[in-house]
């Protein structure tokens, strides 16, 4: 109590010798802890002069403009998964290849590696700073029937992000939807467009649509069919401005933003499994035969393709295997 109270003391007779307004972008809908997590680095940084304008649900820019607004200058900060970042650094696309990333704890030893530092730095040579990791698991719902093996896919549409996804999903048999950003999952599923919604569980859970499925599939004891990085970004131009007290109190923000984030994805599978549940949805889980089929499938499709047409693309998903 007393620490606080010398803390709260403390910010009280901070004067900035000037204030800041910044401008962060990023998709996720108030509510979402992801939005959450924005917030709260926001609200850390009023004491220091820094207003950071929070523009969530895609309300200034769309998913895919959001890289070239940020290492341009004309947005301060952008939270959005590495997905969108393919285009820009397609490096980055290892990081939400199916199958490849089972679970968190191995996400956070992959964010803790070398091969991660090698990204990282090709993101910041591009205008970007990784203020925060976070990985988020991957799951889908269906409309027709469950989809707990790939040959449950056939025929049916699949809702998917980049090429890599498209070539995963059409290797099962699944006839691919792409879409650019997740802001048309909600469109594609109102409009019977879809089958198969294959997105975040933050995502699914954010979307309230629960009852236009039939199925969900969420990650069980062998892990997630995939999980996605998505980091908050800051532009490297403004993180080059800031003072060191600026800093240090922006990367306390994060890092605390962060923990939070990781503890909220820790109940993540389980809130959206009773939400759908709850709707009387029909809910199942991944066991070990059927994520090793997926992966099968993965690597005959998504990962090769990965390692044939990107740049050190088969070196850099030897080096991500490696890390368990």
């Amino acid at each position: 109590m007393k620490l606080a109270m010398a803390a709260m003391t403390v910010l009280s007779v901070v004067h900035p010798a000037h204030a800041e307004t910044w401008i962060a972008s990023y998709q996720f809908p108030p509510g979402d802890m992801r939005d959450e997590a924005m917030r709260a680095i926001a609200s850390a940084m009023e004491p220091q002069g820094v207003t950071i304008r929070l523009y969530a649900s895609a309300s200034l820019l769309r998913p895919g403009d959001q890289w070239s607004a940020l290492t341009g200058g004309s947005i301060d900060m952008a939270f959005m998964p590495s997905d969108y970042l393919q285009g820009r650094v397609p490096q980055l696309g290892a990081l939400s290849l199916p199958t490849l990333i089972r679970s968190r704890a191995q996400g956070e030893r992959v964010a803790a590696s070398a091969v991660m530092r090698d990204l990282k730095r090709q993101m910041e040579a591009a205008g970007a700073l990784v203020l925060a990791d976070s990985w988020i698991p991957g799951a889908y719902a269906s409309r027709q029937r469950c989809v707990v093996n790939p040959v449950d896919a056939k025929g049916l549409r699949a809702r998917t992000i980049g090429r890599f996804m498209s070539e995963f999903w059409a290797g099962a048999g699944a006839a691919p939807v792409p879409v650019i950003s997740s802001d048309s999952l909600g469109t594609l599923v109102s409009n019977d467009l879809i089958d198969i919604a294959n997105t975040s569980a933050a995502t699914l859970l954010s979307l309230r649509m629960e009852r236009k499925f039939t199925c969900l599939v969420v990650p069980g004891e062998a892990g997630a069919l995939w999980y996605n990085y998505e980091p908050i970004l800051i532009s490297k131009r403004r993180y080059d401005s800031l003072s060191e007290s600026q800093r240090q109190a922006l990367h306390t923000a994060a890092a605390a933003a962060e923990a939070s984030l990781s503890q909220a994805l820790s109940l993540l599978e389980r809130r959206l499994a009773g939400t759908f549940i709850a709707a009387g949805v029909e809910v199942v889980t991944l066991d070990a035969e059927a994520f090793e089929a997926w992966r099968k499938l993965a690597r005959q499709t998504a990962w090769k393709s990965f390692r044939t047409h990107v740049p050190g693309g088969g070196d850099i998903l030897d080096k991500l295997q490696a890390v368990e």
